[in-house]
This record gives structure tokens, C-alpha cells and sequence, in this order.
């Protein structure tokens, strides 16, 4: 779960948006028979445990999303999970997932030597997407953003290319992937 030095940081008010959280993270956790009875996500368990895993709520209107990634390239995280929360004039469900994890992209090779380090990963439970034919991205609770380390990203996919996680794949999701 999260670790008590990180639940201190949240507000009472959060509380709810983190047990949603949880839920969504044990979901992508556990062995899943789409996945070769691998989790959907078979790395985050092993990041949590480590407390190796940053995790935030954003809202847009309290604080810029640089500031967020200011904190994380500080901190002594790996990664980092956004919990995007829609506040007034911002609404994630009318975010284009794809459009806004490129523009990220984009702002992480230009802003510092450092970020260009690491890949954000956008995670929309609004928009149709499939692997192994499983909706995963449906069961967030909120529209997420997860940033990692390119090489770790790299060596993750290199590893699962060796085990049967990709095998349920169909053709499209593995070219998506580069599989």
C-alpha cells in the first residue's frame, strides 16, 4: 500500500480518491489469466514495496504540473504516479490521452538534461483501449499519469518479451506495443 510517511502528506478530503487508488493498484497487481497469470502491471508491486513509487493528486488549479515533476526528479523515487483530479474548466474525461502524453513527452526532452531521463505514460479510463483483450484502463478510478526512468521502461519490456505475458496479445495490441 502506501507508505505512512506518504499518507501524511494527503488531506483527510483525499482519503476517498486513495482508496480508489488502492483498489485500481491491487487490480493491476494480481495474476490475471489474460496476462499468462501475470499481473496486469508486473512491476508495481515490486516498486511499492520498495516505496520506490511516488505518488500525488494533482489539481490543475493548485499547483502547475512542472512543480509535480520538480518534486519527483528531487525526490528519491523511481517512478511516480499523478492521480489527476478534475477541478473547475478541466475535465480529464475530455482530455485526448494520446494528445496530452505527447505533449508531456515533448516538455520532458526540452525542459532539463534530467527529465529527458524519464517517459510519461498517460492512463485514461476513458478511452477504449485493450490488452489481451482486457479493458485495464477502465477500472482507474481517474485519469493517471505515470512517469519512469526511459532505461527502466526499456529493460521492463525487454524482460516481459522474454516470458508468456505477451502471449494473449492480438497483432494490433503487439504492434502497438512493439512486441
Amino acid at each position: 500500500g502506501i507508505s505512512l510517511m506518504q499518507l501524511e502528506l494527503f488531506d483527510k478530503e483525499d482519503w476517498q480518491i486513495l482508496l480508489e487508488a488502492e483498489e485500481y493498484f491491487d487490480y493491476l497487481q494480481k495474476p490475471n489469466e489474460a496476462f499468462s497469470d501475470m499481473p496486469v502491471c508486473p512491476f508495481l508491486k515490486a516498486e511499492r514495496e520498495k516505496d520506490n513509487l511516488m505518488i500525488e493528486i494533482w489539481r490543475p488549479d493548485e499547483k502547475p504540473l512542472n512543480t509535480l515533476f520538480r518534486e519527483f526528479f528531487k525526490s528519491d523515487y523511481d517512478s511516480a504516479l499523478f492521480i489527476c483530479i478534475d477541478v473547475e474548466g478541466i475535465s480529464f474525461k475530455d482530455i485526448t490521452r494520446t494528445d496530452y502524453q505527447k505533449t508531456i513527452q515533448g516538455f520532458l526532452k526540452r525542459w532539463s538534461d534530467e527529465s529527458r531521463k524519464y517517459k510519461a505514460l498517460c492512463l485514461s479510463p476513458y478511452e477504449d483501449f485493450t490488452a489481451a483483450g482486457e479493458a485495464t484502463r477502465k477500472k482507474a478510478p481517474y485519469f493517471l499519469i505515470n512517469v519512469a526512468g526511459r532505461k527502466e521502461i526499456s529493460e521492463s519490456h525487454k524482460k516481459l518479451k522474454d516470458t508468456k505475458y505477451f502471449d494473449n496479445f492480438s497483432k494490433e495490441e503487439r504492434k502497438k506495443l512493439k512486441v
